[in-house]
């Protein structure tokens, strides 16, 4: 039997960021992430999947990140991390890897940073 305070799943992931503009437009128009709903002025909502999101919030001061920073991170599920791979690259975001690493069969996987500077990663097949 599971205890009451036993955690079960990861509901939203939480980005902050200085500029919200800057951000909203990054996660919606080069990731293609849909917003669910605004949460105030300077916030939002998007949705990934079926049972989780990701909650965007701007007015933030900047925090500067290098690889091996000690930080918390979230992996964002994709069909082709070479295709999103590829994408990001034409929009000009910066890379951690050179491209990404295989990771066991047919998953691969890369970090890559966030106009804000916020480090994020991608899992998917090739």
């Amino acid at each position: 039997m599971m205890s009451d305070t036993a955690i079960t799943g990861v509901t939203f992931v939480a980005v902050y960021v200085p500029d919200f503009e800057v951000g909203y437009r990054f996660y919606s128009e080069v990731l293609g992430l849909e917003k669910e709903y605004d949460m105030g002025t300077k916030a939002c909502y998007f949705k990934l999947g079926k049972d989780s999101g990701l909650y965007l919030q701007g007015g933030n001061k900047p925090a500067t990140y290098s690889a091996d920073t000690q930080r918390a991170a979230f992996v964002l599920s994709v069909a082709s991390a070479g295709a999103l791979y590829d994408r990001l690259k034409a929009a000009w975001v910066r890379f951690v890897q050179d491209a990404p690493k295989e990771m066991g069969p047919d998953y691969f996987w890369f970090q890559f940073f966030d106009p804000a500077g916020n480090i994020l990663e991608a899992l998917g097949g090739k």
